[in-house]
């Protein structure tokens, strides 16, 4: 990609075809440090699933490839919608609850 554009916060990015995900740091050192959260209401996509779950740099290129993709992240559109932000403080939640 050639623009200076950066993911730099979990929110509502739109892809270079017109979608909007909403993206989650992977708190990963890797390449790849944001990925695509389920809203969980979306009907099933018309395409083929992806082989690779929708996971992107910094700087909003779709997986590990520089090409030109309709994946691809180009703007930030707004923070996480209050469902997803509940839904996954109830799973951080579950996730520290000791075992019985």
């Amino acid at each position: 990609m050639t623009t200076e554009f950066r993911i730099d916060r979990l929110g509502v990015y739109r892809r270079r075809d017109g979608e909007h995900v909403c993206l989650w740091p992977t708190f990963s050192t890797g390449v790849m440090q944001w990925v695509a959260v389920s809203t969980g209401n979306r009907p099933k996509p018309a395409r083929p699933l992806l082989r690779h779950p929708l996971t992107y740099r910094d700087d909003g290129c779709y997986w590990a490839s520089c090409r030109i993709s309709e994946y691809d992240i180009v703007a930030y559109v707004s923070p996480l919608p209050q469902d997803i932000l509940q839904r996954m403080l109830e799973a951080l939640g579950l996730a520290e609850e000791p075992k019985q």
